[in-house]
Parts: C-alpha cells; structure tokens; sequence
C-alpha cells in the first residue's frame, strides 16, 4: 500500500470552514446569554434557560472550533496508470 497517500494535510476542507465560523457564532451566542444571565432580575424564569443556552454553545463552539482545526489526512483513491 502505498503510504504517501496516507499523509495528513494542511487543506481545510468546506465543511471545516463552515465548522469554524459557526464555533465563532456560538461564542457570540453564549456571551450573550452569559450576559442575560448576570443582568436578569433574580425573580425572572428566563434567567435558568438562558444559563442552559450559554452552557450548551459554549461546548458547541468547543467541539466546533476542534473540528475546524483539525488536519484531516487524504484519504482520496488515486489510480496509478500502467
């Protein structure tokens, strides 16, 4: 088997792209539902969903920004002409 085909490589492929913006989004999401958390009235019923929310896209944009990056090997069929 031949092992060059086997490398990983520096291209970022579409869906990665698409991986890391949406991780960049989900930062801003949490944010600003940390921000509705610390500002909310204490008496208000919002206050523990939002903190859900923020839990929830701060592990996304995690999960999300590590897709992103990650070097993916080729893992593309090349056929050798004889």
């Amino acid at each position: 088997m031949d092992t060059t085909s086997e490398k990983l490589t520096n291209k970022k492929y579409f869906l990665q792209k698409v991986a890391k913006v949406i991780s960049i989004f989900s930062v801003i999401a949490a944010i600003g539902s940390i921000g509705y958390v610390l500002l909310a009235n204490p008496s208000d019923g919002l206050k523990l969903t939002f903190g859900v929310v923020a839990f929830f896209f701060s592990a996304m944009s995690v999960v999300l920004f590590a897709i992103g990056n990650a070097n993916l090997p080729d893992l593309s069929i090349k056929l050798k002409k004889d």
